[in-house]
């Protein structure tokens, strides 16, 4: 039976008859739209291409394909872009590397932005082994060439006017296809737990490329500050690989900052204060002894002695700290001492008294 065509804001409307199911054993039918591709930013598959509307849920490659292939008989489709699925860009960036690793006298660098795109497109292996569109999804096809687009669209047309009546997915082979139903949930059970070398290659091949990116990245950064500004100056940046002697220095520099923190922390506890006093007075009593072993030995060679005040001068100039107090305090102690000494024997006539009796 024939039918006028269904032009609905320039798309081009073909009716689906969907299979029957033996919960389901009557007929449906499913209205698919198409235009030819024309997005807002062009690219060079876009003349060979058409932008379908409302594809049904269970939609394949290889439903399109022999939708047009073979049930329109009209053109030959190169591939498939789905709603959820990204440009492939990948392609590119491969290319790219390609024509880097060949071409040695005239090559264009794989920017950053090229190796992301690359690194979008790595994903882990899939668990689902088919899958399924979303109510009133869109998926552009592309032709092999324009002629085909154009000669798929008239056919799609024709059928259209003719009332062609199109079981979708008539004729295509099981094997192409992944089964749903239950059998689609024993794959996906099976697929949750993939290959240790898939998932190895895809961990390596996703690490080696952000590290590119990285690289990639620094290289423009440094490309980037040594163009000078508008008033010719040069951005000086951080980061130049340091040389021996610098790290050196640099290591240097962290013991000391370390050695630092280290005598800060040397009294932290009360117990260490009260031991480095300790220390320190029991210093100063066994050089007090030897002080006075000293003279002891000085007045027994030569009997009577002059009072000398290098011994006091000399803890006074070597002295630091508490030690400076108590050097002090001696040298105090002794010139009382010696003049003392002097007055007495001026009184009685003799000569200078010794300092310690």
């Amino acid at each position: 039976m024939k039918s006028e065509s269904v032009q609905v804001e320039g798309y081009t409307t073909l009716p689906l008859q969907l299979p029957t199911t033996p919960l389901f054993p009557y007929p449906a039918t499913h209205y698919l739209y198409l235009r030819p591709h024309e997005p807002r930013i062009p690219d060079p598959d876009s003349t060979r291409s058409l932008f379908l509307v409302n594809v049904p849920i269970d939609t394949t490659e290889a439903h399109l394909r022999h939708l047009f292939g073979t049930q329109l008989a009209a053109g030959r489709v190169e591939r498939v872009q789905f709603e959820d699925v990204q440009t492939k860009k990948r392609a590119a960036a491969t290319t790219t590397e390609t024509n880097l690793t060949h071409s040695k006298k005239k090559r264009k660098r794989v920017t950053a932005d090229d190796y992301e795109r690359y690194l979008d497109d790595i994903n882990l292996p899939s668990i689902w082994d088919r899958k399924l569109q979303k109510s009133g999804a869109h998926a552009v096809v592309i032709f092999a060439d324009k002629p085909s687009m154009e000669t798929s669209l008239k056919a799609a047309s024709k059928a259209s006017k003719r009332g062609t009546t199109i079981i979708w997915g008539d004729g295509l082979p099981t094997d192409r296809i992944p089964a749903l139903g239950l059998n689609r949930y024993v794959a996906h059970e099976r697929m949750q737990y993939p290959d240790r070398g898939a998932l190895l290659r895809t961990v390596n091949e996703f690490m080696t490329t952000f590290t590119q990116v990285s690289e990639a990245r620094k290289r423009e950064d440094h490309k980037r500050l040594a163009v000078p500004d508008e008033d010719g100056f040069v951005t000086v940046s951080h980061g130049p690989k340091l040389n021996s002697v610098a790290r050196e220095e640099e290591m240097r520099e962290l013991v000391e900052k370390q050695k630092k923190k280290a005598e800060g922390l040397e009294d932290f506890y009360r117990f260490q204060s009260r031991e480095k006093r300790k220390e320190r007075q029991n210093q100063l009593l066994r050089r007090f002894d030897e002080d006075k072993k000293k003279l002891a030995e000085i007045k027994a060679r030569k009997g009577k002695i002059r009072v000398s005040f290098s011994l006091s001068l000399v803890r006074l100039v070597f002295g630091s700290g508490a030690d400076f107090l108590y050097s002090l305090n001696d040298l105090v102690h002794d010139s009382m001492a010696f003049w003392v000494s002097f007055f007495a024997g001026r009184i009685k006539g003799s000569r200078w008294c010794p300092m310690y009796m």
